[in-house]
């Protein structure tokens, strides 16, 4: 026998994913909803600046404070991992240039306003890039801190341009 009403709908099954739960799906359908209707949406890798956890303690005690601002106009889509690589291999050239061969401390911001109406843009990505450069034994990670948070566009990204 059944202890369910004939009216009640059946247990749902639950996800137990925690990067891909059903409440970040929704919100970031919500962000690329309002994003096709004019309004930007934004993220970034937290409050906190972020050290990539392959970089423990071997660093040495000089740290440089670099940062970047970079703007971008992409069409047919936005892929913001990509682009926070590229402002990222840009301030670790800088980096290498005046000694270091690190960054840490890194933290991202990344704003994407759609510069027409319509789901193939053009869009206007905005991304602010900051770390510390620094001298370690060990090799740089070569890849952004909280990548899981950057909300992009989907489709084929293409870069009509870049500028500083």
């Amino acid at each position: 026998m059944s202890t369910r009403s004939p009216s009640s709908p059946p247990p749902s099954p639950r996800i137990s994913t925690a990067r891909l739960s059903l409440y970040n799906i929704s919100q970031a359908l919500i962000r690329i909803r309002r994003l096709r209707h004019g309004k930007p949406i934004s993220s970034s890798s937290g409050p906190a600046p972020i050290t990539h956890p392959s970089l423990p303690g071997a660093m040495s005690a000089t740290k440089i404070p670099m940062n970047r601002d970079d703007e971008f106009i992409c069409a047919s889509g936005v892929d913001v991992p990509k682009l926070l690589r590229a402002c990222r291999s840009t301030l670790l050239e800088q980096a290498r240039k005046i000694g270091a061969n690190v960054l840490v401390d890194e933290h991202w911001n990344v704003s994407i306003t759609p510069q027409k109406t319509g789901e193939d843009g053009p869009y206007k990505v905005q991304i602010q890039y900051s770390a510390n450069a620094t001298r370690s034994d060990r090799r740089d990670p070569g890849r952004p801190v909280a990548l899981d948070q950057a909300i992009s566009v989907p489709g084929l990204m293409t870069i009509v341009k870049r500028s500083k």
